[in-house]
């Protein structure tokens, strides 16, 4: 690794000031689980680290306005996996956050940067997205939300200004009668997913679909969120035959590449039973079952 200039800013707008000052050769540092491993094989020419560890509101879990949820972009994977409220209330987000490599990267890896590294393959986008996310940016002069489907353009590849800052990630408080899931294959325990999916499902009164969000990663350039569930399966029953509907809509969706690790058949083929069975165990968990 070359040698590198360290630098620990306490407040986001020193940290976007250390940015701008040499953008080309600067990189913020979160967990750290994807830099410096970078730093070894891609980004030869940084030479400047930006640890944003000491930026108290970057960490932590806790309600928002207006009842919403606001994880702080810091806030580390192990702290998500095990937090009691959000398990009661995003299971798919704890469930994604707790196959995020083994115990001592979950202790290190945080959900702001396992979002703007940009993978399709990232276990958290494809629940947060599902789950109509928003992420508060902060550029050091002012701060907006974007919805999470706008972060991503492409592989390692945000929409994100020069220098600007993800700081949150904020969730709506789940409906009444709703539920949410979280599915994933992979070859092995602790390797990048082949296909993950994630569904929320929101139920009437008589336990009919009311609305229904499907999302798939590992099967496109970005997460993708299967579009038309709703008007398919509005009014209806979670029964077998809305499952195939949603496995076909899944798999039609789906836009992966073949590579050494599965071909794109496979993927697409997966990625309809494992979006099927996320609706399933959302709708569950909406009716007071589990799964």
């Amino acid at each position: 690794m070359q040698n590198l200039t360290y630098h620990a800013p306490g407040t986001v707008a020193e940290a976007v000031a250390l940015m701008r000052a040499d953008p080309a050769h600067s990189r913020y540092l979160a967990g750290g689980t994807d830099l410096y491993l970078a730093l070894e094989h891609r980004l030869p020419d940084v030479h400047t680290v930006i640890d944003l560890k000491q930026i108290p509101e970057l960490d932590g879990i806790g309600v928002g306005p207006g009842t919403a949820w606001r994880i702080g972009a810091l806030t580390r994977m192990a702290d998500i996996e095990h937090h009691p409220d959000l398990r009661a209330r995003f299971p798919a987000l704890c469930a994604a956050a707790a196959v995020v490599g083994g115990p001592p990267v979950r202790n290190r890896a945080t959900l702001g940067g396992n979002l703007c590294n940009a993978s399709p393959a990232a276990d958290t986008a494809t629940p947060l997205l599902a789950l109509a996310a928003t992420v508060s940016v902060a550029d050091g002069d002012s701060e907006h939300s974007l919805p999470l489907a706008e972060l991503a353009r492409g592989p390692r590849e945000t929409t994100l200004a020069p220098g600007a800052i993800v700081t949150a990630i904020g969730l709506p408080a789940p409906a009444p009668r709703s539920g949410n899931a979280f599915a994933r294959l992979t070859r092995s325990a602790m390797d990048i997913a082949l296909v993950n999916a994630a569904a929320a499902v929101v139920l009437d009164e008589d336990g009919r679909a009311e609305s229904v969000t499907v999302a798939l990663g590992a099967v496109g350039p970005t997460v993708i969120l299967v579009s038309e569930l709703d008007a398919a399966l509005a009014g209806k029953p979670l029964d077998d035959e809305a499952l195939d509907e949603v496995r076909a809509q899944a798999e039609a969706a789906a836009r992966p590449i073949d590579d050494v690790r599965a071909s794109a058949g496979y993927r697409a083929e997966m990625a309809g039973v494992l979006a099927a069975r996320a609706v399933r165990d959302a709708a569950a968990m909406a009716l007071g079952e589990t799964r």
